[in-house]
């Protein structure tokens, strides 16, 4: 990610076995610290939801690095263990240089307990800016299927990763039915597509694309179902196989006269083709991980629905 300007901060405001009322109050006081804090420069609330582990200042953190997709207002929801009723909030309102203008940013940070974990939705709602798509971060879990904060989001970002693993795809696909679905899972997969995709666009090896008869894929678990998935889909009558989850990410094609792999490295994806009697073709382009600043960022991007997801999500 590109740097970004240096958020200020105008004012915060905590409270502890508080209301929402008070909390309303305290933004709409604290956005009156500066004129400029009542332009609206942005795309979206983001609403991020999550456990006891959530480290609330990181998610922060993590979107004020976001830049252009910068939401106006960020929600985050730590939902605590525990019968007691309890609400404690803090909120914060910060500018942020763009140009010419200033990015008005309002951060909000609710630790909830008991009866009050059960109507997320109504907690929250006051907090959407109209008018503006509200986009609901699952931090770990996912929501159950009863979930009225679902209802609230006109779009859910997850990593099936650390919802639980492969075992958690249907219940995204279930999810993704209901609201649209941004999976950091299917982001990371994006490198490794692009490059499968540009080898074929090599004039030499456009015509075996019409060959190929087997694929196999390795790598982490969900990863490797979704990018099964894809070439299902992408590739009718093909077989596709499932290697183990210990190897990087990787996808070969193989023909009755060749193979093409392309491997995630530390630090490149490497493309290599074989075939007999020639001398092997091979590619390099560089590649590094992609952190979740990155990969928020991505999806903050990329809400529109997205078919070769679906796809791919349904044959995984």
């Amino acid at each position: 990610m590109t740097a970004v300007a240096e958020v200020t901060t105008l004012g915060t405001w905590r409270e502890t076995d508080t209301t929402m009322g008070p909390v309303l109050d305290a933004l709409d006081r604290l956005r009156q610290c500066d004129r400029r804090a009542a332009v609206r420069a942005s795309l979206l609330t983001l609403l991020a939801v999550g456990g006891e582990s959530v480290e609330v200042d990181e998610v922060f953190d993590t979107v004020h690095r976001l830049g252009l997709v910068q939401p106006t207002r960020v929600v985050v929801v730590r939902v605590l263990r525990g019968e007691r009723h309890r609400l404690d909030a803090r909120v914060g309102v910060h500018l942020q240089a763009r140009g010419s203008r200033c990015l008005s940013i309002d951060d909000v940070a609710l630790e909830v307990s008991g009866p009050v974990t059960s109507h997320l939705d109504s907690l929250v709602e006051p907090l959407t800016l109209p008018d503006l798509p509200v986009v609901v971060w699952c931090r770990e879990r996912l929501p159950p299927p009863h979930s009225r904060l679902i209802d609230l989001a006109d779009h859910l970002v997850v990593d099936t990763v650390a919802a639980g693993g492969r075992s958690r795809l249907a219940a995204v696909a279930r999810l993704h039915e209901r609201t649209p679905v941004v999976d950091f899972a299917w982001l990371r997969l994006f490198p490794l597509r692009r490059r499968l995709a540009a080898c074929f666009r090599h004039t030499d090896l456009r015509p075996l694309l019409d060959h190929v008869a087997s694929a196999s894929v390795s790598g982490p678990e969900v990863e490797r179902a979704l990018l099964a998935g894809w070439l299902r889909d992408r590739l009718p009558g093909v077989t596709v196989t499932e290697e183990g989850s210990e190897a990087p990410l990787s996808v070969a094609l193989a023909g009755d006269d060749f193979r093409l792999a392309v491997e995630t490295g530390e630090e490149a994806l490497s493309s290599t083709l074989t075939r007999p009697g020639h001398e092997p073709w091979r590619s390099e382009a560089a590649w590094s991980p992609t952190t979740t600043e990155g990969l928020l960022a991505e999806a903050l991007l990329h809400l529109t629905p997205d078919p070769i997801y679906t796809a791919a999500l349904a044959r995984a």
